[in-house]
């Protein structure tokens, strides 16, 4: 009897690492609410460049142009996001003198972090709300999505493959001493080399740089969504590609925080920004 009260107890209560990322992933949540500043780098740049983009290309007869800034503005704000959350998440722990309490903790601190990195991806598709308003109805710009279900599927893969990239500049940054020079340096690199704004074809001989990023394959496939109804083959490749990626993404990650934590539990301090 006792054996089968504690199974439905256990039945009932949440795995505890998604009960540990949700934690995290709300925390970050009402961050974003306390003090919002983190709006103007992470949203409303991605915002103003994606209105120049279409400015750009408004008499485009084809629309793939209007296309590809729009929803190349929705990638920069999910990759702004989480590259800056991912670069302060240790330190934003210092600051509010929790960090402590987080390694202390029997929870993983790779799984504190992927909330946050997720919650801040998140965030990151909300300009891509304003964008689609702003070119339907500033710009005239017809953006109808061909198949409405794999797109959203799409996207929520190429969020989770980005939230999996910040978790390995996470605890990269962790063991440095200048983890905001890399932070701002590494923004705008993959803004281009993760074709968000262009074809990454234009980058000639360094085009292979771009295979090894997961979001390249997932805004390869929202495009392919968005504008076939009957897709390709060709899309369950960047599928299944972005889901080989994130999956390598997740291993690198999971031994560079098992190092972090261990160093920090030794030294018995992490390295100071």
């Amino acid at each position: 009897m006792l054996i089968l009260d504690l199974s439905k107890e256990a039945h009932k209560m949440p795995p505890q690492t998604l009960r540990v990322v949700y934690s995290a992933f709300r925390m970050a949540m009402l961050h974003w609410v306390a003090d919002p500043q983190w709006v103007i780098p992470n949203v409303i740049a991605p915002f103003v460049f994606t209105v120049v983009a279409l400015t750009l290309f408004r008499t485009d007869p084809t629309g793939q142009f209007a296309l590809y800034a729009v929803l190349g503005g929705g990638m920069m704000g999910m990759w702004g996001n989480t590259l800056y959350s991912s670069g302060f998440a240790i330190e934003f722990e210092k600051w509010q003198g929790t960090l402590e309490n987080v390694l202390a903790a029997p929870s993983n601190l790779m799984h504190v972090i992927a909330g946050r990195s997720v919650s801040n991806a998140l965030l990151g598709l909300t300009n891509m709300v304003a964008i689609l308003l702003i070119a339907a109805f500033g710009f005239r710009v017809s953006l109808g999505v061909a198949n409405p279900i794999l797109f959203a599927v799409s996207l929520v893969l190429t969020l989770l493959s980005v939230s999996a990239l910040g978790l390995i500049f996470a605890s990269a940054f962790v063991l440095s001493r200048s983890a905001q020079v890399f932070t701002n340096g590494l923004e705008f690199p993959i803004y281009i080399i993760s074709g968000s704004m262009f074809p990454v074809f234009v980058l000639g001989p360094f085009e292979p740089v771009s295979y090894v990023l997961g979001p390249k394959w997932g805004i390869d496939a929202i495009r392919e969504a968005a504008t076939y109804g009957n897709v390709s083959i060709d899309f369950w490749k960047n599928i299944g590609i972005m889901l080989l990626i994130t999956a390598v993404y997740i291993a690198i990650a999971t031994v560079l925080f098992k190092f972090v934590e261990k160093k920090a539990r030794r030294d018995g301090t992490l390295v100071e920004a």
